[in-house]
């Protein structure tokens, strides 16, 4: 073996055989040591930690094995468990007879099932009657707090979106509501959010014709497309872009609750995170572009492209406002200070944090409501503004009172389709990301499916109150945990909290600056921007790096609305990449031991002459038939006579060349293969016939239970030969060298005799002994028949550790007494021909 220098041995002598060489092969592959450093041996060659194990571990174990009819009483409880459902699609549903549970009448049992599914859709039923005081208090502070938070975020956001500052609001109120009573997250903040708000706006733009995006303005004739060149449409047309928006939320969330129902939300994995990740991060860059015209003092006109939004803002640069640049500039340093102060010193300061931007929007209101730069004259508008010229300030009236039901314009679904599946997917993506974390850190469950249809309802039903798509909201949902809430009865607080604005408050917003919110805007997007996910991808694999910069560019360079398609172009091309690509690996035994393993896990490991062990690390279906196939061609034939091409290590320390004998048995371990489809039975069947044509012959490994039926179903077990399939990997490899070493005949099942075909009964329990003479052989089994019994000898030419599982096979046959000959033309009496027809059972013995 090779051994570090200095490091002591530790086998424990005395131990069983097999227990001596697993402790052989660790001393030998590592020892304990404060480094990981690579170490060299006493001859020379460097052997590395590629395993590193406990000293601990050389302590024999005693495994608190369950008796066995303890176990298998657990693995029928299992398996009746497994029972009463079967797969649908990928559901998991009852089986019909399971319905109804015997002696329970069905008006019961469907009353059962009814408030089982009441509370499952309305979690509220659940944690309401747990309230207490604690927690009551803990989710009123939590609440207020957020919606403090959430005022001027909601009404930033809708600005973002194209619609009215109202809009905003409304969307902080109802669907908040919805979800406390059907979300399972119970830190969780919903309402609107930038992404999302970005979406609505970039792919509902111009999706107006004129004939419907009437004169809203000045009552005059004019035309939207007339107007461009001043206007967006949704500033042309509010109403009927606010229409547009309430649509979207409403099919968004119908989509939502139907993947709910179907329990669709794995679809999302589809996207890779470092897709996602980057388009986050390109899209809060658009977003904050959008918002510097609020400190510049002037109009810029949007654009999906980053070069168009540059070129936009400085061609124009002579007409900035540098009073509104300079406090704009100094508000949104007070909230970035404002943040770091919450975070470096939480205890002092860590209230700072939910309540920055509304101190900011009240130091605002206080400033321009007293400042005629922004038609403020002691909270009045001075007599030199109009209402429209203080709009481009502040934002000026703002209508009180409870959201209008909305009618919708069902004729327009084809427009705002692409916008709510984006909005839908983009929007769940991020709130059950956020939720799951929170679920993990406060360690409770939630259900992705009732999630789903939460976040569903919320659209919806705040749809038809006015409000445009939602989801859960990063900042929001963080202070919400940072605070304490422990149940969603904190949203409800948030919710009547706004809906007290909305009544009473909305008056002293109109006096709010442009530039507050558009500081408010930038500040929570800044986070969103997610370099340090950058650098973690190139530190941790490069190709993810460059999928994350592929989405950052895309949305920078060719827009929101087509950064969406490439990211979902990207994504599928990694899952078919991966997918028809599986791991394929070679593996080697590891010394002294049963135990197979990858060659680029252990530095040292034995092949078995003539057999080749690969495993196949994933389904085998349409998609990868021919990865796979191709692959195992390759590796047989980089395997197949190549002389000189191993080096064995001489007693001097120098090498001599050693050559590789060609390969004659290919094992395939199949652990990771769960399923096959015909494609890939038709594959295995031609590649068995190609292999065994050119003299190699196929072993399977450790097949299960759903791979073995299809094979079986399709015959391909029978045309294999069931003799070349096994429970391990070892167990087919020392067949193979049985087969190879006797020299047996390529025999397929059905040409077998039939009494190694049909054996009846193994003893792997007999001594391992050569039975007498040349005997029969076959692809299964070899030995000698003998009427007298068979004899077996005390000495076995292959007695070897490999060999510890031969035994013998038994099976009784039924035989016929051999015919005498016919005695003359009359042919024989009917005492003989009884005597001929005479049969006996003899038990027959085949070396195994």
């Amino acid at each position: 073996s090779r051994v570090s220098r200095g490091c002591p041995r530790r086998t424990k002598h005395g131990r069983a055989r097999h227990a001596r060489a697993m402790d052989h092969y660790a001393d030998a592959q590592m020892h304990t040591s404060n480094s990981r450093a690579s170490r060299r041996s006493s001859d020379g060659l460097m052997l590395d930690d590629s395993m590193h194990y406990d000293t601990r571990l050389s302590a024999e174990v005693v495994l608190p094995h369950m008796s066995v009819a303890a176990s298998q009483k657990v693995a029928q409880l299992w398996q009746e468990e497994r029972d009463r459902t079967r797969q649908l699609l990928w559901v998991e549903v009852p089986r019909p007879q399971y319905w109804f549970p015997e002696g329970v009448s069905k008006c019961r049992t469907l009353r059962r099932y009814a408030w089982a599914a009441t509370r499952s859709l309305l979690p509220v039923i659940e944690w309401a009657p747990k309230t207490r005081w604690s927690s009551f208090r803990a989710d009123l502070v939590a609440g207020l707090t957020v919606g403090v938070m959430l005022i001027p975020q909601s009404m930033s956001y809708a600005r973002i979106a194209g619609l009215d500052y109202k809009y905003g609001m409304y969307s902080g109120l109802v669907p908040l509501i919805v979800y406390a009573f059907t979300g399972t997250s119970r830190q969780l903040g919903v309402g609107p959010v930038a992404i999302v708000s970005l979406l609505v706006e970039v792919m509902l733009r111009d999706q107006l014709t004129d004939e419907e995006c009437l004169d809203e303005l000045g009552g005059t004739n004019t035309t939207y497309s007339e107007a461009t060149s001043d206007v967006m449409q949704w500033e042309y047309c509010p109403n009927a872009y606010a229409s547009l928006a309430f649509l979207a939320a409403f099919l968004g969330g119908l989509l939502q609750i139907v993947a709910g129902f179907l329990q669709l939300g794995f679809l999302v994995s589809f996207l890779a995170h470092p897709v996602v990740s980057g388009f986050t991060s390109g899209a809060a860059i658009t977003i904050g572009l959008s918002q510097v015209q609020y400190f510049f003092g002037y109009k810029i006109e949007k654009s999906p492209f980053i070069y168009e939004t540059l070129i936009n803002i400085f061609k124009d640069i002579h007409k900035t406002d540098y009073i509104t640049l300079l406090l704009g500039l100094t508000w949104w340093f007070l909230l970035w200070g404002a943040r770091k102060l919450s975070v470096k010193y939480k205890k002092q300061f860590g209230w700072l944090r939910p309540t920055a931007p509304l101190i900011s929007c009240v130091l605002g209101i206080v400033i321009a409501g007293n400042w005629d730069h922004f038609g403020g004259c002691g909270f009045e508008l001075c007599s030199n503004w109009t209402q429209a010229d203080a709009k481009k300030m502040v934002v000026g009236e703002i209508p009180s009172g409870f959201p209008s039901m909305t009618t919708f314009d069902f004729s327009m679904i084809g427009r705002v389709f692409p916008t709510a599946v984006s909005c839908s997917v983009i929007g769940y993506m991020e709130s059950i990301a956020i939720a799951k974390s929170l679920a993990a850190k406060h360690q409770y469950e939630i259900r992705p499916g009732q999630e789903l249809f939460a976040i569903g309802s919320a659209n919806l039903i705040g749809s038809i109150f006015s409000g445009y798509p939602v989801t859960g909201s990063f900042s929001r949902s963080a202070v919400n945990n940072t605070i304490g809430a422990q149940t969603n009865l904190a949203g409800l607080v948030t919710a009547l909290l706004m809906m007290l604005v909305l009544v009473a408050l909305t008056s002293l917003f109109y006096f709010l600056p442009l530039y507050v919110l558009a500081a408010v805007v930038i500040s929570s997007v800044t986070n969103l921007v997610d370099v340090a996910e950058a650098r973690y991808l190139w530190r941790v694999k490069r190709t993810d790096f460059f999928l994350w910069i592929l989405s950052f560019l895309g949305t920078l360079l060719l827009g929101v609305q087509n950064a969406i398609i490439l990211g979902v172009g990207i994504s599928l091309f990694v899952v078919i990449f991966e997918s028809v690509r599986p791991q394929m690996v070679i593996l080697w035994r590891l010394p002294g031991t049963p135990i197979w393993r990858n060659i680029k896990q252990d530095s040292i490991g034995q092949f078995v002459d003539g057999v080749l062990v690969v495993r196949i690390g994933a389904s085998v279906y349409f998609a990868n038939v021919a990865f796979i196939r191709d692959k195992l061609r390759e590796l047989v034939f980089t395997f197949y006579d190549r002389p000189n091409a191993a080096t064995a290590a001489d007693e001097d320390g120098g090498v001599d060349a050693a050559p590789v004998p060609g390969v004659r048995y290919v094992v395939i371990e199949c652990t990771a293969v769960i399923s096959l489809d015909s494609t890939a039975i038709h594959m295995l069947e031609s590649l068995h016939r190609e292999f065994k044509d050119r003299g190699i012959r196929v072993a399977f490994a450790t097949v299960g239970n759903r791979m073995n039926r299809d094979m079986a179903r399709a015959g391909l077990i029978d045309k294999i030969g069931s003799r070349w399939f096994h429970p391990s990997v070892h167990s087919a490899v020392k067949y193979c060298v049985t087969h190879q070493a006797h020299g047996l005949p390529e025999v397929d099942e059905e040409e077998l005799p039939e009494e190694v075909a049909e054996a009846v009964s193994v003893d792997v329990s007999t001594p391992t002994r050569a039975l007498q003479g040349d005997g029969d052989t076959d692809g299964a089994a070899f030995g000698r028949e003998s009427t007298h019994g068979t004899e077996l000898e005390t000495t076995d030419p292959l007695a070897s550790p490999t060999y510890d599982n031969v035994g013998v096979a038994v099976r009784r046959v039924r035989r016929s007494k051999p015919r005498s000959p016919k005695r003359g033309e009359g042919g024989h009496s009917a005492r003989q021909e009884e005597e001929d027809e005479d049969e006996y059972d003899e038990d027959v013995t085949h070396r195994i």
